[in-house]
């Protein structure tokens, strides 16, 4: 090649490098597109089909937009060189000023502001080198809450019904309409970042695979002995059909977008059961739950609670209907499923579960919507009508005792909400004791003035739920009780217990029983303002005794420690302490020097350690123990078997 041709080759391989790097202007335009681009838009809405909430402060597409690419062909063009504009094609519903778009090189940002509700389409119109491109935004906005900044809009579905948190920015929610569980942002409007079907796994017989009928999941409650386990079940309505009657367990692990689920087990016929249980109780449960019955009915038959009772081992099963008894329908009713983790075996039960007696709580006229036990031990109940009425409902706080009363709280005010669902909320590890976060099923609810509920609507989308944070004029939620413990000196009993919260506590009224079940008040101490730790001695004590705690706050509201008990009389009395058991390890001991056999078993059964010692006191390393509940079994020598719980928090 001659130096004239070189010239010349290395001449164009420069202009067209030089041409390569210049902004694409009007000159070189091949196939331009706008697209959107997931990696770069909030996983808070999903286009084409977005929706906005009037006055919300947390609305993904006001606050972040909908990022759309914009390219000629797979190259990106530069923010001088192309123009992109918006039009409504409901002015009314969204104004062209409010929709705000910013130009970058390769991308642009669109923020979409609602004025109305309804439905409008946003078409937004990319130019650049005499040509034009569209793209289209279906937009749905709804109207605004009454106080917008504790007030969370979730998309995507509507029927809301259980929920657990992740921790204080997700949490999971079953909806009754659908075989999912959602992952969804707890202060944050928006779609769910994540989604898991259960549907063909859990045992379900009506439908086929990928399409089952929903099991109609209304409740959950996340285990004790297990923490990434959450239990699930159906309404157990027969009117809902056979996959109502489904409990499952899940466990989870992760938070937002990277939580996994993997299913634990299933158990398909506790509806069953639970009739049986409550025929046997005069409730006549076979008539309640025909499947010609309405559930929804003073006489139905529908759970919308589960938690777990206060021994760690129970569990509550919450029903929305029947109020009971069948002479005069005014209480709400609790089943305890006892020894219920262990009798689940992860979903392979050896046999049919056992009931305790019925617990029927005065909720003024209201079955269960939820449970909760909190993290100090207390329980809140959202209360609401056993019909379809959702502007009747209370909170309520209780001690899990079957023979204690529940409170209401009227300074959480849920009457204009269709409550499904409630969180505690923490801020640094402590429960606040004046807010709580309710969560609504509004699956009924009309959201666009266009005729269709939530759950008809063709795109989900433009489904909803709201989810809020009542905020309570004072500390409203039970003092914290930190410990009770019960010592014996000599003949005597030394009563410690430490308290937190402590603004509002008013009386600690000291309680005896010889039964465990029948307690009498023996003495009453008053609360002094900042003092957290108290004591009571009860002198020349005889027998086995048993003590609690009855504490009153400056509301009259009450609630109560857990149980403990002495035994003044046996000359071989076992002891457990600390218990419960906080720095991995505990000590048992016993007043006799001779040989004992100690096996400490799980509540599956499964021996956790077995050890023989001949002295008074045995250490036992519990540092990898799973938090939960254990037995202790100790035979002694004269092979009197003493048994004890112990609890790993």
């Amino acid at each position: 090649m001659n130096k004239r041709k070189l010239l010349f080759s290395a001449t164009l391989m420069l202009s067209l490098f030089a041409k390569a790097q210049t902004p694409l202007g009007t000159d070189n335009v091949q196939a331009i597109s706008i697209a959107v681009n997931t990696a770069l838009t909030t996983p808070y809405i999903v286009p084409p089909n977005v929706s906005g909430v009037i006055n919300d402060p947390t609305d993904p597409a006001q606050n972040y937009g909908i990022v759309v690419n914009v390219l000629n062909g797979s190259t990106p063009i530069t923010a001088a060189n192309y123009t992109l504009t918006a039009a409504s094609s409901k002015t009314s519903v969204v104004a062209n000023a409010d929709i705000t778009i910013t130009q970058s090189d390769g991308y642009a940002t669109v923020k979409i502001k609602p004025k109305a509700v309804g439905y409008s389409t946003i078409t937004l119109t990319l130019t650049s080198g005499g040509s034009s491109k569209t793209y289209k935004v279906s937009y749905a906005a709804s109207a605004s809450a009454v106080d917008p900044i504790h007030t969370f809009w979730h998309t995507g579905y509507s029927d809301a019904s259980g929920c657990v948190a992740l921790d204080s920015n997700y949490m999971v929610m079953c909806d009754d309409e659908m075989n999912y569980l959602f992952v969804t942002a707890r202060n944050q409007s928006g779609m769910y970042v994540k989604k898991y079907y259960y549907g063909d796994s859990v045992g379900l017989t009506d439908g086929s695979k990928g399409n089952y009928k929903e099991t109609d999941a209304e409740a959950c409650v996340r285990s004790t002995a297990y923490p990434n386990r959450v239990y699930w079940t159906g309404s157990m309505g027969s009117d809902a059909g056979d996959n109502a009657s489904c409990l499952f367990a899940t466990n989870m692990s992760g938070t937002g977008a990277n939580t996994n689920f993997s299913l634990v087990g299933h158990y398909n016929s506790l509806r069953k059961n639970l009739v049986t249980w409550g025929d046997a109780h005069s409730y006549n449960f076979t008539s309640s739950a025909a499947s010609s019955h309405d559930s929804k009915t003073i006489d139905g038959f529908n759970v919308e609670g589960i938690t777990i009772g206060p021994d760690n081992t129970t569990l509550y099963i919450g029903f929305r209907a029947p109020l009971v008894p069948t002479s005069n329908r005014k209480k709400a009713l609790i089943a305890p499923l006892l020894n219920f983790e262990s009798w689940f075996n992860n979903g392979n039960p050896s046999g049919t579960p056992t009931f305790g007696a019925p617990i029927e709580l005065d909720l003024g006229g209201r079955g269960f919507r939820d449970i909760v036990r909190m993290s100090d031990g207390t329980y809140i109940i959202v209360a609401g009508n056993y019909a379809g009425n959702p502007l009747t409902g209370a909170v309520f706080q209780w001690s899990g005792n079957a023979a204690d009363a529940p409170i209401q709280i009227p300074q959480f005010d849920i009457s204009a909400l269709n409550a499904e669902s409630v969180l505690e909320i923490d801020k640094n590890g402590q429960m606040q004791k004046d807010r709580l976060e309710i969560l609504s099923d509004n699956g009924s609810y009309e959201f666009y003035n266009d005729g269709n509920e939530a759950k008809d609507l063709g795109d989900d989308e433009f489904k909803k739920y709201r989810g809020d944070i009542l905020i309570a004029p004072s500390n409203v939620v039970p003092v914290h009780i930190q410990s009770f413990t019960a010592t014996q000196q000599n003949n005597a009993a030394v009563l410690n217990w430490v308290i937190g919260n402590t603004d509002d506590a008013k009386t600690f009224e000291i309680m005896r029983s010889t039964n465990g079940k029948d307690f009498s008040s023996i003495a009453t101490e008053n609360f002094v303002a900042g003092k957290t730790a108290y004591s009571y001695t009860d002198a020349n004590i005889d027998g086995t005794v048993y003590y609690k705690v009855k504490i009153m706050d400056e509301s009259n509201a009450v609630f109560y420690t857990t149980v403990a008990d002495l035994n003044f009389n046996s000359a071989n009395v076992i002891k457990l302490y600390p218990n419960p058991i906080n720095n991995n390890s505990f000590t048992i001991s016993n007043n006799a020097i001779s040989a004992k056999q100690i096996k400490i078993y799980d509540l599956k059964g499964a021996l956790v350690k077995s050890i023989t010692s001949y002295n008074p006191s045995v250490d036992i390393d519990a540092a990898n123990w799973s938090r939960g509940t254990y037995i202790v079994e100790v035979t002694d020598a004269t092979n009197k078997l003493l048994l004890k719980q112990a609890v790993v928090k």
